[in-house]
């Protein structure tokens, strides 16, 4: 069987959405619907007519127009729509007829996939749809459903998306084809769909729920790549178009295949960060020709929200409680990335860089990622607990006026251009 799938939503990562979409740490806006004037979903198979229907009958129709027009211009071979068809299943049916490229309408639950062997896409409307719908909004389905039209765009130019494919290269390129199709959504250049970066926030947040578990080989048929992975593809769709795709992923982060050990205790993360951080960014504010004393970190000291920086003072203060609540619901490394990004801070106005509005907020996550990659041990498991940070608050790119101007995909990408090139990147 030719398949390739989303990573399945189990019973244990449906409680991680639901977690995630309803923990009290700061969150992002409820999802919104997107603007779309809906089409008609009689031409899927299975259909029971309603609205999560007609939104994917939406989102596979501009998908396969914004291909018929564009994949001849990328690769020089024609497009055409999926000969096989798509399938809508109600997985609580237990007795209706399976979708192709599966044995019974269970397997389908909480999944999505494309079949190759008969070119077809079938979706769960019971049990994914919805939860992507309701914690994510619409943009999620469409990035959900684009990717796996990715597979088809990819099964159309001599790409094997089968078992034996390289399956991390495969959903890299999946995931690029679908950042591709919804910035062509975001600039208004699809019929019906129309998505706004708050919107897309909420998208992304949706992919790195799909990312692989801590410790899954890269190399295994499942794999779909850690949220960084995921993340990078899709923004090398969005931001250069589908010609990037096939040859995604082309930049590794810098981490280790050391396992995740679990949270180190808060305080011993403070302690780490307040040390590194001085020593990594003293050497930047020395390497311009400035004079750099280090912030001391203190809790309760400093306006904290969970974390601020006092540039009167030369302090960094942080609200132990807030604090800890992002360290137990996201992890220790979003713990760090939030005090390095307030150092990131404290170095731009030794450096007298402009500290506030949407260009310092790039120059924060740009610089706290290019810490980020000096931390040694740093693993998978860390940088997607830094991605999931940038992804669901502000305050890394808050900047010395408490304000910030970038959403979450663009804290990712300055993050991403620090970690990957370093501080000379940095602006």
């Amino acid at each position: 069987m030719r398949t390739r799938r989303i990573r399945i939503l189990s019973a244990a990562l449906l409680t991680l959405v639901l977690e995630v979409a309803g923990c009290s740490r700061p969150a992002p806006t409820p999802p919104a619907e997107a603007e779309s004037a809906t089409v008609d979903p009689g031409f899927v198979h299975g259909t029971d007519g309603g609205d999560l229907d007609r939104l994917a009958a939406t989102v596979i129709s501009d998908v396969q127009a914004y291909w018929a027009a564009t994949l001849p211009a990328v690769t020089g071979r024609p497009w055409h729509d999926l000969d096989g068809g798509f399938f809508s299943v109600d997985t609580t049916a237990s007795t209706g007829r399976p979708p192709p490229c599966s044995g019974s309408v269970s397997n389908l639950e909480g999944n999505a996939y494309y079949c190759a062997s008969v070119d077809a896409i079938a979706w769960d409307r019971a049990a994914l749809l919805p939860v992507l719908r309701e914690h994510y909004g619409d943009a999620a389905v469409a990035v959900v459903l684009a990717h796996e039209v990715g597979h088809a765009v990819q099964q159309r130019s001599g790409v094997d998306v089968g078992a034996g494919s390289d399956a991390a290269r495969v959903e890299a390129g999946a995931d690029c084809y679908a950042g591709a199709f919804l910035r062509a959504a975001a600039d208004g250049r699809t019929e019906h769909l129309r998505v706004s970066p708050a919107q897309l926030d909420q998208a992304l947040h949706a992919l790195i729920v799909f990312r692989d578990p801590i410790g899954t080989d890269a190399s295994s048929g499942d794999a779909h790549g850690t949220s960084f992975d995921r993340i990078t593809a899709f923004q090398d769709g969005h931001r250069d178009g589908p010609g990037r795709c096939a040859d995604v992923p082309t930049e590794r982060a810098p981490t280790g295949d050391a396992p995740d050990d679990g949270n180190a205790p808060l305080q011993a993360v403070v302690d780490r960060t307040a040390d590194a951080g001085a020593e990594f960014f003293g050497d930047q504010v020395a390497a311009a020709g400035r004079s750099w004393t280090p912030p001391a970190v203190r809790s309760r000291d400093c306006p904290a929200d969970p974390v601020g920086y006092c540039a009167e003072r030369g302090l960094i203060g942080y609200d132990p409680a807030g604090l800890d609540e992002l360290h137990r619901d996201v992890g220790d490394q979003a713990t760090a990335t939030l005090l390095a990004s307030r150092h990131a801070l404290a170095a731009l106005t030794a450096l007298g860089r402009p500290t506030s509005g949407a260009a310092a907020g790039r120059a924060i996550s740009c610089l706290t990622g290019a810490y980020t990659a000096t931390e040694p041990g740093l693993s998978a498991g860390d940088l997607d607990e830094a991605i999931e940070s940038l992804l669901v608050s502000d305050s890394v790119s808050r900047d010395a006026t408490g304000g910030q101007a970038l959403t979450g995909g663009e804290r990712v990408a300055a993050f991403r251009t620090g970690l990957l090139h370093g501080p000379v990147h940095c602006g």
